[in-house]
Order: C-alpha cells, then structure tokens, then sequence
C-alpha cells in the first residue's frame, strides 16, 4: 500500500496548491519506468488520481446533492485513467522505454483524452518556458536520461532512440528561434465574479436579475474591452439583447452563453461578442462534460464540436478559446497550439465546485500552456 499512498501524496501536492508544484507530477513517467511490478504502477497512478481530483467528489455531490453519483464518478474518471497506465505496461525494462510514448497518447487523445485530466505534459513550463512543442520534446528527452542515469544503463544500449529524440530536439530548435518573442496584448480585461447561477435555467426572472448584476459589473468597470465567465449571458435570446442594448458605445462585452434549440432539445455552450448594438457567436466549446453534458449518439444534452474552432479571432487576434472542461484535457491545447494563437482565453462558472482544488487546477493547466507557448492568458471565472 505504499505505493498507492505515495501517489496519493504526489497528486496532493501537484495540483491545486502551487503552480510549481506541478512538475511533481512527471512521478508518473518515472514511476512508469521504473516499477517493477504492474501492481505497483495501478497503485501509484490510481493514488495520484483519486487525490488530485478530489475536487471532483465534492463538486459533483454539491451539484447533485447524491454523494454515490459523486463517489462513482470520481472513481470511475480515476480507474479509468489508470487503467490506460496498466495496460501498456510491461515487465521487461526496455519495452517500458519504447512504451511510454504510446501511454502519454493514450491517456491524451481521444476517447480516453475526453474524460482524463491532471496530465503532466505542459509542467515541463516550469523548467523550459516558452519552448513550445520543442518543450514537450525536452521533457521526454530528461526522463529518459534520468532513468538512464538512476538505472545505470549506458545510452549505447538505447542509441537508436537516442537518435530519435535528438533529432527531433533540433528539428523542433528551428522553430523555437523563429518563432515571436513578443506578447500581444488586445487590453481585454478578465472580470471574476462570485454569483450562484446553474448553467441552464428556465426561471427568467432569476436570469434576469442575474445578467443585471454583470450589467453593472461591466458599466462600472473603466475598460472598454472586458470577459465574463462561462454562460454569464444565461440562455441567451433577442429579449436579453435588450439589455445589452443600453452598454456604454465605447463598450465590448465577450461572455460565456448557453444557445438552447428547443426543436432539437439540445444546446450549445458558447462564447459571444456584445456591443450595444449587436451580438455573433465567437466560439462553440469542442469537448462539454461527457455524459453529464455531451450525451454521445442521442439528440439530447450539450452539443460538441470536438475538433471545430481549435483557433478564432478576437477583434482582430488569433486566440484558443477553452470553455470550463476543456481547460482541464490536453489535446484541446495540442490542437490549439498547432495553429500558433497568440492568446489564449479561458471562461468558467464553478460556483457548484466552491471550496474544491478544480479552480486552482485549471487556471494552472491555462498558466503552465501559457508559460510553455509564451502566449497572454486572460482568465474569467465565476466563483
């Protein structure tokens, strides 16, 4: 039971307490490499999970108020996650070698990327900011010769990989010189607020209040350029345009809005942009909440765009828009980072989740890809 109190203690203190305290969490590629035994490995990384999600548990039986729906999706999220570490694994060192890059795709891209977070790629910013993808290569690059090193093995035994890594370091060293060095900023000023509202409601006098309060959050503040968190705007209409009709001229709103499609019996969560006298959609989140709501193969629950919009543009600015859940998977970043923004923006509504490590954990992970790809953040969260 060590190890599973070992990786309890890592994913403690990896997320949610200290941005550099996440580098912690790389235990999970060495701890990879270097037990012995499978059971050891399930241990570790399912301790690592259940603890540095723990704020899941709470949020999720403080949204439902049902502490066995909390108790199994927590677990659930965790087993599942690693399970992805156990199975690729193996007993014989050198097959561990040329494994681990197969398990970090696993437990980053789709399906299992929907549904695991808490992944230690973009930590790798805390050492080697603004290496970009040339970082995530470094990373594996110092794992590698760590172990290498701990395990006393002459790197003659792995030359061929060696190469390989090598060669992409200076494969990937060419675009590290001629990228930017030079931080946009478009003056949008993140507003956080603590308000409790539910994502989707139907009670319009309680919405109406409600996108009153940020009403005069916005008219009160001296920037013209401002971000509201996620669904802010509630279930946007022509009637709450109205509202907005009397914002400042000078005045631009982009806020988090839910788009419902009473025909379809779905809808969409999305950032917009609002002046006094107009309104657009900017962005339609990729990855909702699976299940709870992106409801695969039914013509119900939260829409998904999955590999739509990885980039759009703000006034004029290649941005990554990441709306609530998608700021805690990886290949969102990884899709986004592609195309080479120039901001990244992030909006959220915790309120279900208050005294819980998620707010910390995801405005680390925006930070760390921020750090990694050296492009301004802008995070609003409702709290």
């Amino acid at each position: 039971m060590i190890f599973l109190f070992l990786g309890m203690t890592i994913g403690y203190l990896s997320w949610g307490l200290n941005l550099e305290m996440t580098i912690l969490s790389l235990s999970l590629f060495f701890a990879y490499l270097l037990l012995e035994k499978r059971w050891y490995l399930f241990l570790f990384v399912l301790g690592y999970y259940l603890i540095g999600s723990r704020g899941l548990f709470f949020g999720v039986e403080h949204y439902y108020n049902d502490p066995l729906y909390a108790f199994l999706s927590w677990v659930g999220v965790a087993l599942l996650s690693s399970l992805s570490w156990i199975l690729i694994w193996s007993k014989y060192f050198q097959k561990r070698v040329y494994r681990l890059p197969i398990v970090i795709l696993i437990v980053t891209l789709p399906p299992i990327g929907f549904i695991s977070w808490l992944n230690p790629l973009p930590t790798i910013a805390i050492l080697f900011p603004k290496f970009g993808f040339l970082g995530l290569i470094v990373e594996l690059v110092l794992v590698y010769l760590l172990v290498f090193a701990w395990k006393g093995y002459q790197l003659k035994r792995y030359r061929d990989i060696v190469i390989i890594l090598f060669s992409l370091l200076s494969l990937f060293s060419i675009r590290l010189f001629v990228s930017k060095n030079t931080l946009l900023d478009n003056n949008l000023e993140a507003i956080n607020s603590s308000i409790e509202y539910s994502p989707i409601t139907f009670d319009k006098s309680e919405e109406y209040r409600r996108i009153k309060k940020f009403f005069y959050l916005v008219q009160e503040n001296n920037k013209s350029k401002l971000l509201l968190p996620e669904n802010a705007l509630g279930n946007y209409s022509d009637l709450q345009s109205v509202i907005w009709s009397y914002l400042d001229k000078n005045k631009t709103i982009f806020a988090g809005a839910n788009i419902y499609n009473f025909r379809y019996t779905k809808n969409i969560n999305v950032l917009m942009r609002l002046d006094y006298n107009s309104s657009k959609i900017v962005y339609k989140q990729r990855v909702p909440v699976p299940i709870e709501m992106w409801k695969p193969f039914t013509n119900s629950g939260t829409e998904a765009t999955i590999y739509k919009q990885p980039i759009v543009f703000i006034d004029g600015i290649k941005s990554g828009v990441f709306i609530c859940y998608e700021q805690l998977l990886t290949y969102t970043y990884l899709q986004t980072f592609f195309y080479q923004p120039d901001m990244i923006v992030g909006v959220s509504n915790l309120y279900w989740a208050k005294d819980t490590n998620i707010r910390e954990i995801q405005k680390e992970t925006m930070t760390l890809w921020s750090l990694l790809f050296n492009v301004p953040l802008k995070f609003s969260v409702n709290w």
